[in-house]
């Protein structure tokens, strides 16, 4: 009987995001072209190419940008400690959650609100947004989760706007057998 050694979660997107942050660690230009990436500036892949696409081996070609624009927000507001998946379930609904809270009017909600019914092509721009204000507020994101939920975002079920719904509003998952 032969046994598999099954990989952590999100080993591939914890192994992608500490490899950029590992070569920008000293590198100010590298970081700079990183979060210029963020810009309402047209991209200018061919600057960031040289920084990420020889860490993306084996992904596949479609789901590279937004593995790199994760990427660039993980650079533009870094965890406070090394990148690793959260221990319990946290996904970006739970961020946008502590962010809402820490407000009393309802612009956090009503970002979250739109972000759900975005559709992956234009997700960029809001999507940034609130890691702005979650920079402001030193609210916690999970990078390698968030690499991992936006490739399944146009999933047709939309199983990805439904937890992080759920975990917005409150409402656990339910475990399905």
């Amino acid at each position: 009987m032969t046994t598999s050694a099954k990989s952590p979660p999100l080993e591939r997107e914890t192994t992608f995001l500490k490899a950029i942050h590992q070569q920008t660690k000293n590198d100010n230009g590298a970081k700079a072209v990183l979060k210029r990436a963020l810009s309402s500036e047209r991209r200018q892949p061919q600057n960031i190419y040289p920084l990420v696409l020889r860490h993306l081996t084996g992904i596949h070609e479609r789901q590279q940008d937004l593995w790199i624009f994760v990427a660039c927000l993980s650079v533009y507001y870094p965890p406070p400690q090394d990148i690793h998946p959260a221990e319990e379930q946290h996904n970006f609904g739970h961020s946008c959650k502590r962010l809402a809270s820490t407000s009393s009017s309802d612009g956090a909600e009503r970002r979250f609100r739109t972000l759900l019914d975005t559709s992956l092509e234009d997700i960029q721009i809001p999507l940034a947004a609130l890691v702005r204000l979650m920079k402001s507020k030193k609210i916690r994101i999970d990078y390698p989760r968030l690499i991992a939920d936006l490739c399944q975002w146009e999933h047709p079920d939309q199983y990805i706007q439904d937890r992080w719904a759920r975990a917005f509003w409150g409402v656990s998952d339910v475990q399905q057998s």
